[in-house]
């Protein structure tokens, strides 16, 4: 495929775990550099396509690690939850059975 330039660098995350917004580059200069660090050239073969780049978004360390953790939170979340209706010394559990006795007069 032809390159026509002007690509865009997208955000990246460089080795120190700063974030950088992603900019421009100008017409007939391209988007070079790696996953952790990017910079505006006029050099085709040191070309980082926004598919590349993308791919160091999709499989760096960081992300593989913050989507892992909101996983592991979700689920103990849920069974505690789960737990805490189920076991008779729980609060939740003593509340939804005292609900369910008929009130006395």
């Amino acid at each position: 495929s032809t390159v026509a330039g002007g690509e865009d660098c997208l955000w990246y995350v460089d080795r120190n775990g700063s974030w950088h917004p992603g900019f421009d580059c100008e017409f007939f200069t391209f988007c070079c550099g790696t996953c952790h660090q990017r910079y505006c050239c006029r050099d085709p073969l040191r070309l980082l396509t926004e598919r590349q780049q993308r791919h160091c978004l999709a499989f760096s360390p960081k992300t593989i690690a913050g989507i892992a953790s909101a996983v592991v939170l979700f689920i103990a979340i849920v069974t505690t939850i789960v737990c805490c209706f189920m076991c008779s010394c729980c609060y939740l559990y003593q509340r939804r059975q005292h609900s369910r006795t008929p009130l006395q007069g």
